[in-house]
């Protein structure tokens, strides 16, 4: 791994190179793959335009109706460098733990000094969920996670395992990726078993920023949710 320095307006070719890495990967190879990228990934994303973390970030501040923003506690699932860490805590949230499959990824977040705990866990399986975890939280941001060869439906499962009762889940995923992976139809599912109701959806636009697209990174359509435990 190298650090590359993506401040200029054009992309050379070493960068474009780096950029077109982030397609290449599948579940089998995850953690790998993210502790390949780690340490350019903030500097890539904040370059093609990913306001995700920024949005679940802002959604957590609107939505903390009840609780001391002191006292709320927070869980970041697939925290990756922590971005979402550093948008909450500029917002003065100070309980926010992190989990990602990533090792390298989690060294990434740990210098953003955002997190009361960082761990690594793989998500996605609701039977091995760690019971530390359960009922514990105001609110869950997941930016990212919800994507190409990363998470299934068990996902939102174990958001329901760490949230609160009232505690509200808020993440990220393209629009298309709702029919495509069969999200939607889940969450749709969820509310009529009457196991948390939406209460907030916005849409918005990321890799934008660049004219040209590089590898996955083309201007995308990407919805974010607020879902209330109940």
């Amino acid at each position: 791994m190298s650090k590359l320095d993506f401040t200029a307006k054009d992309l050379a070719e070493e960068q474009r190179k780096e950029m077109e890495k982030h397609q290449n990967f599948s579940q089998t190879n995850m953690a790998a793959h993210y502790d390949e990228l780690c340490c350019n990934y903030d500097d890539i994303y904040l370059k093609v335009g990913f306001p995700d973390p920024k949005k679940c970030a802002d959604f957590v501040n609107e939505l903390n109706v009840s609780t001391n923003i002191a006292d709320a506690t927070i869980f970041d699932m697939g925290c990756g460098t922590g971005l979402v860490g550093k948008y909450l805590v500029e917002l003065g949230f100070v309980n926010i733990h992190g989990v990602d499959a990533s090792g390298g990824m989690l060294k990434e977040a740990t210098g953003k000094n955002a997190y009361t705990l960082l761990e690594e866990l793989f998500l996605g399986s609701p039977s091995t969920f760690p019971s530390k975890f359960h009922s514990s939280y105001d609110f869950i941001t997941a930016s990212g996670i919800l994507a190409d060869n990363h998470l299934d439906n068990s996902v939102f499962e174990e958001m329901l395992l760490a949230l609160k009762v009232g505690g509200i889940a808020i993440f990220t995923t393209r629009t298309e990726y709702l029919t495509l992976y069969g999200y939607g139809p889940y969450l749709k599912k969820l509310v009529d078993e009457g196991k948390w109701k939406m209460v907030k959806n916005e849409a918005h636009f990321k890799y934008d920023k660049i004219e040209e697209a590089v590898g996955r990174f083309a201007k995308t359509e990407v919805q974010v949710f607020a879902y209330q435990k109940l």
